[in-house]
């Protein structure tokens, strides 16, 4: 019943979409974007290319053309050797392998060819201050006399070739990302005489997410008016009256729950993130502000009714909502069709949130946002950096990369915890300042070019919880702005090796500036991360010696050393903070930059930093008066707690000095150590519940239940009983017991699910699954989705217990094509909590714990993300009864 009605509210939205578009065929083998039979007034205007080129007349002809009533003739006085250049205006078209431009001309020379004016947002011309600019031409030449078709496309190649001419020239950057062209060119050739042109009917293709956009812009170039500026970039935004804040680069946007704009910008964000189109008073009190919004459009009938006008000028990007079912692609298509053609500002927008359809929603949307839960998943940042990049491979090359970011552990984990609890519902648990500083540090690679932080609650509310959450944000806010220069404008230069296995250094350029991120692979998204202790070292390939270097982080900058050795540029950190970044410039005013961001924001960020860790503090101290004293004496964490209360003593007298720098770096060195103690408890309390066993993320604020998990586990009985099929021993129980197998395999790949007799962990067989590429040439394919999974029926859990499932699984090789190797996991956990093994060449065991929510359903899936071989034998599980009297202890 409900996918039946969900099926006919998605029905009921396609139908009020479908009435706001024009009759017109939406599919890539319709008409062009863009048709253009040159009867209106003279839409060709003679630009500047170092030429004496002049225009002796230009007129429409009636009567004279290939198609339609009129013609546009071109009469020019171009010297020999030499080319006129006549643009033709367009709106801003995104640089893909499907644009193409066509035009019918006739020339009295043979020589004529298409040419397209290209703009590079992220690249700077030294000699303007705005966004370079580079002329592709097609390299076909017409012929002379009669009309000819003359054809542009390859794009992407033509300007790889351009740009790769443009660099040679000393100092020049380029940048060809989110390309895009702003006008068609028609190259006349000169000589003797007067050449005269006549051109007919232009046309473009492969345009699709800007039909109503290119359409209304073929109808102002051809009335003699001025055309507007050149937007600055794909995700540039309109203001109104030209008195609004200019939206940076790289926006910093929270999900919206109700809070006052203005505490928002306090905490440093410029937009937020809504669930529903805004009302009259948001869009004025973001106005008021200089803040921004990014919303859903309108809803159809309103839409119709008055457009999208002036009165949401504080809209920076419309959202489409989720993309998960190839089925809604099309519906997507024409929602972003409808929108652009009640637009009233062409530069804004559309954005789509895709989950495994990336390709897709960078076909339909201008923006794409990815990300996946982080906070207490069983993933290392390395590998969500890794699944950033191969979605960021999927989607269409130019494509703007949004990311998300979390700020609390999942909904899922909460649900688990309100179970464990026996309550209807709890607070969000808020992410550490650490964890969200880690999870903006892995979309780096990406360049993203805006950062949308998840909420589930207000930040305005009450209680320790939400004001720790508002100084995370804060702080992690502060240490993006620093870092923003080389978000919006730099470019990936390379890798900096260092002294530690785990440690690399991710560099991005700006000019004579690079900024060096530390990535730690050792960095786990389910709980601390390692410390960087003693000093370390980096090499820096391609940098003179002549550089400056610097470690910067919010708390403020020291200047370091820095040798020429073999290999590059070596740079010597003693102590390395783990929010820090390496600057290495041989620009001054990129440093003097950096310090004035620095000493402006030091006061309020030491104040932030000692508050949050006096909260945590506050926060461990009910964690450990839940426990029970031998797991406090056992795991030693006393002893780190006093280290804590010393470190935040000496906070008062060096915050007495206004010495902000050392206050700031004393509050770090305590959340530090209040990190070692959590991990030391967790390891005491939890028993083997990491890496996705237990219901809930090991923290301060969920030890006391994990620690009641250990306790239910321990004393419940041994038996288990195998999962109906379980055991795969049989055919007949798997396909007639409710078992599931899904199968998703892109071009070049193919999945078996079979019963295997290779040595199985029981029995006489186990289950195999197979992913094999089926070309042998080349690497496998980028997979943005497990390409084969298998679900189980519906497990039975009674009311007041929890539910272990275990099993043993084996995975010979890693798998390739996806950093997502075997995984593990179930309907109520989700894949954020799954059993992740990349490499198993003998069978291992796992387990899950669950804490099942009343009415919910618990089903187990196993995928195979990538290329390879696993298999999963001896599926059981055991019910283990609920101590309550335990929980009731838990910290609030």
């Amino acid at each position: 019943m409900k996918q039946r009605t969900a099926a006919r509210c998605v029905a009921s939205l396609a139908l009020a979409i479908a009435s706001l578009l024009p009759p017109a065929s939406v599919d890539g083998a319709g008409p062009p974007a863009l048709l253009d039979d040159m009867e209106q007034a003279p839409a060709l205007r003679l630009i500047d290319t170092g030429s004496s080129a002049k225009v002796l007349a230009q007129s429409l002809e009636r009567g004279h053309g290939r198609f339609g009533a009129g013609v546009e003739r071109v009469v020019l006085s171009v010297p020999a050797g030499s080319s006129a250049a006549l643009a033709y205006d367009l709106p801003p078209a995104t640089v893909i392998e499907e644009l193409r431009f066509t035009a019918w001309i006739s020339c009295n020379r043979p020589g004529a060819q298409l040419a397209a004016t290209v703009v590079l947002p992220r690249s700077i011309d030294p000699r303007t201050g705005a966004a370079r600019r580079l002329m592709l031409r097609s390299g076909k030449l017409g012929e002379a006399g009669d009309w000819r078709l003359l054809s542009m496309e390859g794009l992407p190649a033509l300007l790889a070739d351009q740009a790769r001419v443009a660099r040679a020239s000393p100092g020049t950057e380029i940048d060809e990302h989110e390309a895009y062209v702003t006008q068609l060119v028609i190259l006349a050739p000169g000589g003797p005489g007067p050449t005269e042109l006549w051109v007919d009917q232009i046309a473009v293709h492969g345009v699709l997410n800007r039909p109503a956009k290119l359409a209304a812009t073929a109808a102002a170039a051809s009335q003699p008016k001025t055309r507007p500026a050149e937007p600055s970039g794909a995700a540039a935004a309109p203001r109104a009256g030209g008195a609004s804040p200019r939206l940076p680069l790289a926006p910093r946007i929270i999900q919206w729950q109700g809070e006052p704009l203005a505490l928002l910008k306090e905490i440093g964000f410029d937009a937020l993130w809504m669930g529903r189109p805004p009302h009259e008073t948001e869009l004025a009190e973001a106005q008021r502000l200089g803040m921004f919004l990014v919303a859903p459009p309108p809803a159809p009938p309103t839409l119709a009714e008055s457009g999208l006008g002036e009165r949401y000028a504080p809209v920076i990007a419309w959202d489409l909502g989720q993309l998960a079912d190839p089925r809604e692609v099309d519906l997507a298509y024409q929602w972003a069709l409808a929108i652009k053609r009640f637009e009233s500002s062409p530069t804004r927008p559309v954005l789509l949130r895709p989950s495994g359809l990336a390709r897709e929603a960078s076909r339909i949307a201008d923006v794409v946002v990815l990300g996946r839960p982080t906070v207490g998943s069983t993933q290392s940042w390395t590998d969500y950096a890794a699944w950033l990049s191969q979605q960021r491979r999927a989607a269409r090359p130019g494509t703007p990369i949004w990311v998300t970011v979390d700020t609390h552990i999942s909904s899922r984990a909460m649900a688990q915890l309100a179970a464990l609890r026996g309550v209807d519902a709890l607070a969000a648990v808020p992410a550490s300042f650490r964890e969200i500083f880690l999870a903006t540090t892995a979309t780096f690679g990406l360049q993203p070019r805006g950062f949308c932080f998840t909420s589930r609650s207000s930040l305005a509310a009450p209680g320790a919880d939400a004001r720790m959450r508002r100084l995370a944000l804060e702080l992690a806010n502060l240490r993006l702005g620093l870092a923003e220069p080389w978000l919006a404008r730099g470019k990936l230069a390379s890798v900096a090796r260092s002294s530690r296995e785990d440690l690399t250094g991710l560099v991005l350029k700006v000019e004579r500036s690079h900024l060096i991120v530390p990535l730690r692979w050792s960095d786990d998204a389910s709980g601390a991360a390692a410390e960087t202790r003693g000093p370390v070292s980096f090499i820096l390939p391609g940098i003179p010696e002549s550089s400056d270097v610097y470690v910067a982080s919010i708390s403020g900058s020291e200047r370091l050393r820095a040798t020429c050795v073999t290999g590059g540029l070596k740079i010597a950190v003693d102590r390395l903070p783990d929010d820090a970044f390496l600057l290495v410039t041989e620009d001054g005013y990129a440093f003097s930059h950096v310090e004035r961001y620095l000493r402006q924001h030091a006061p309020r960020a030491a104040q932030a930093r000692i508050e949050l860790a006096a909260l945590r503090r506050q926060l461990a101290a009910q964690a450990v008066s839940a426990l029970s004293p031998e797991d406090v004496k056992r795991s030693g964490a006393a002893e780190e707690l006093a280290r804590v209360d010393g470190c935040l003593t000496a906070v008062v007298e060096t915050m007495q000095r206004k010495d902000y720098g050392a206050a700031f770096q004393l509050a770090a060195d305590a959340d530090g150590i209040l990190d070692v103690a959590e991990r030391r408890l967790t390891a005491a309390v939890a028993g083997a519940q990491g890496g996705g066993a237990g219901p809930a993320p090991p923290r301060w604020a969920t030890l006391a239940d994990c620690a009641a998990v250990r306790y239910a586990v321990d004393r419940a009985a041994p038996q288990r009983q195998p999962v109906p099929g379980g055991d795969f021993e049989r055919l007949a129980p798997i396909t007639e017991g409710g078992w599931q197998r899904v199968e998703n395999c892109p071009d070049g790949i193919k999945a078996a699910v079979s019963l295997s007799s290779q040595a199985p962990a029981e029995g006489r067989y186990c289950l195999d699954l197979d992913v094999r590429q089926t070309t042998s040439a080349g690497s496998p394919p980028t997979l943005p989705t497990p390409p084969v999974w298998v679900t189980s029926p519906p497990v039975p859990v009674p009311p007041g217990h929890l539910v272990e499932i275990s099993g043993v699984a084996r995975v010979p090789d890693v798998p390739l094509g996806s950093p997502d190797g075997l995984l593990v996991f179930d309907s109520i956990g989700g894949e954020e909590s799954a059993v992740r093994i990349s490499l198993a060449p003998s069978w291992t065991p796992f387990r899950l714990i669950r804490a099942v929510p009343a009415g919910a359903e618990l089903r187990l899936t196993v995928a195979l993300g990538g290329v390879g071989r696993a298999q999963i034998d001896a599926l059981a599980y055991r019910y283990i009864p609920l101590n309550r009297q335990a929980l009731a202890r838990s910290p609030r």
